[in-house]
């Protein structure tokens, strides 16, 4: 809807700035410091999702009793979060799965043989627990042939007042 109410402006500023000449000389500047206002607005005030992200550092939350299923084209992730900030939700959060296959004599060298990312929303307010659940899909997941071993983390976190 706002989109039609400003093609609606415009085409009404347009409309007459073209019908009304004695309008044209007011309009441009009204056209001008509207254009300039709006500029410096966009400049001074960043993006929702840039602040977002900055609200809630991953360090501030707390995951436990995360369990790991594996499926045919990936890895369901599971588990709690507690929220750790005293002032932000938690909407959402970015994992990071990686499925890597480590052998006997060989845990040091354990090559990734799956990774993917996925987004869990638990929507937990400041202070609370709430649980949490995340599907990763993998383009092409070789079954390990030797023990199998995940690694995750929290990449990305999106919080709102």
């Amino acid at each position: 809807m706002p989109i039609v109410v400003l093609v609606v402006v415009l085409v009404a500023y347009a409309w007459a700035m073209i019908a009304y000449p004695g309008f044209r000389r007011a309009g441009a500047l009204v056209g001008i410091a509207v254009t300039v206002a709006l500029a410096a607005y966009f400049v001074m005030n960043e993006p929702e999702d840039t602040v977002a992200g900055r609200r809630i550092a991953p360090e501030e939350l707390e995951i436990d009793e995360v369990t790991i299923q594996r499926t045919i084209r990936g890895a369901t992730m599971s588990g709690r979060v507690l929220n750790r900030s005293s002032e932000y939700r938690l909407r959402d959060m970015t994992l990071s799965l990686r499925l890597r296959e480590c052998g006997a004599g060989r845990e040091s060298e354990c090559p990734v043989i799956a990774e993917a990312t996925a987004i869990a929303r638990p929507e937990a307010p400041p202070g609370q627990l709430r649980p949490f659940s995340a599907t990763f899909l993998y383009d092409s997941l070789p079954f390990p042939s030797e023990t199998q071993h995940w690694e995750w983390s929290v990449i990305a976190v999106r919080a709102t007042p």
